[in-house]
């Protein structure tokens, strides 16, 4: 196993990676699935989908690694944690014909994207020594108010 990143802009490119890698696995094994499907409902992983499993597996491993350090970043920047369900994504639980969308959709995979930018964002703004953001919805309090009007 590799060590683990210095930075966390640098663990934030190899987050970035594995969620690329994770997506791609998911969507190999979703397109095998499609063309070899036999049953509905047929969960268990037939002889046509052992090399997509075990892809998938491996990047969810991966990624689960990497989870923790992830989960401290959106702590560490007031950032919603939407990490945590990415490895407990369900393959196959619809037939074909029920569901045409993936299992990881597009809007999951929108804010995984806008939540790895915000982290990039704070990071390099940490980095740059400026002080922190506020978000969006967080109202500064009367004192953050005066000392900003008069500065």
């Amino acid at each position: 196993m590799a060590p683990a990143p210095a930075s966390d802009l640098e663990f934030l490119a190899v987050l970035r990676a594995a969620i690329d890698r994770y997506f791609a696995a998911v969507d190999a094994w979703e397109l095998t699935y499609r063309r070899y499907y036999r049953l509905p409902g047929a969960a268990k992983v037939s002889a046509d989908l052992v090399v997509e499993q075990r892809e998938f597996e491996a990047r969810r491993r991966e990624l689960a690694e990497l989870l923790p350090r992830a989960r401290h970043l959106c702590l560490k920047f007031s950032q919603c944690d939407i990490f945590t369900g990415l490895p407990h994504v369900s393959l196959g639980e619809y037939a074909p014909q029920e569901r045409a969308e993936s299992a990881v959709g597009s809007s999951e995979r929108g804010a995984v994207m806008a939540c790895l930018i915000e982290l990039t964002v704070a990071c390099r703004a940490e980095a740059a020594g400026l002080p922190p953001s506020r978000s969006r919805d967080e109202k500064p309090s009367l004192l953050q108010r005066i000392v900003e009007f008069l500065s």
